[in-house]
């Protein structure tokens, strides 16, 4: 009898447990009830210029954020007397009330800089940790949906840098992603997909750094100096000297006028295996069509 009604028990608890853990929503803190009007989609505001913003919280995105048990009102002290629209300068400080050590780091940074001279193009808090681009979003980095998470970071670098647009703007001119992809660490990184084994090859923030990146050819920059770059490439290759970090010519495309020796290098492999292939294809025609004109008639 007693096994039975402990055998009962732990049946009962098995389903407490299952929707308990796996059927109902993980709802996040709303103490205040801001979500029963800011969950509507239709809700805006317009602010005293008359631009009309969306309030909209989608409350799935909320509900899968990293901020999911952080109550609206630590972030928005005084939600209903903010005259201003946030921008992303202000944004970032909101999320440096927190994050200070990453502010900081941002706030130097050539994104940070470049916020902080009025440059709205330039990347702050959200545009790297939210596939909305929104703080209600923004997923653990160590989740393979965030778009921090080591496989997905140079996708999502290429949101900002493979803008044509914006990228002229500042005047670079590099296809960057395609460079990265066609590299030995990009295509890595492409077939390793989930497995964490495979994902420790260099990425953008290997050798630009995370949230202290500064323009390429500040001399503070990782990636600013043959002395810099040799420790970034150090960090991975172990014994690697300035010979090593000189061979790399980052995500310029080889010419005649920036790289000629690699340059003539790349169009002779091409050459070679153009001629190989199609040394190839002509003798095996041609011995196709010996068998054929040889083979006996029946």
């Amino acid at each position: 009898m007693k096994l039975l009604l402990g055998l009962a028990l732990a049946a009962i608890l098995l389903v407490i447990g299952y929707f308990t853990f796996f059927t109902s929503p993980v709802l996040a803190l709303d103490e205040k009830g801001c979500l029963q009007c800011h969950n509507k989609p239709d809700i805006k505001k317009t602010t005293q210029q008359g631009q009309v913003i969306s309030l909209f919280v989608n409350e799935k995105e909320l509900d899968a954020s990293a901020h999911r048990f952080i109550d609206c009102d630590q972030c928005h002290s005084k939600p209903h007397d903010t005259p201003a629209v946030p921008t992303k300068i202000t944004s970032a400080e909101k999320c440096g009330a927190c994050h200070q050590y990453e502010r900081k780091l941002h706030r130097e940074s050539i994104h940070g800089q470049s916020l902080i001279r009025g440059e709205e193009g330039a990347a702050n808090c959200v545009d790297c940790h939210s596939n909305a681009l929104t703080p209600h979003s923004v997923v653990r980095v160590l989740s393979p949906e965030s778009p921090a998470y080591r496989r997905n970071i140079a996708d999502t670098c290429d949101r900002c840098h493979g803008n044509e647009k914006l990228m002229t703007s500042y005047g670079i001119l590099e296809k960057t992603y395609e460079s990265y992809m066609r590299s030995y660490h990009g295509k890595v990184q492409t077939l390793a997909k989930d497995d964490l084994r495979k994902l420790n090859m260099a990425t953008c923030t290997n050798c630009h750094g995370v949230h202290d990146i500064k323009k390429a050819k500040d001399p503070t920059s990782k990636v600013g100096s043959l002395a810099n770059l040799k420790e970034a490439c150090a960090q991975c290759h172990a014994g690697a000297d300035e010979n090593f970090a000189r061979s790399f010519i980052g995500h310029e495309e080889a010419s005649l006028k920036s790289n000629p020796a690699i340059y003539y290098i790349e169009r002779g492999f091409l050459l070679l295996t153009a001629s190989v292939v199609a040394g190839g294809l002509i003798v095996t025609t041609l011995a196709f069509v010996h068998y054929t004109w040889r083979r006996p008639k029946k």
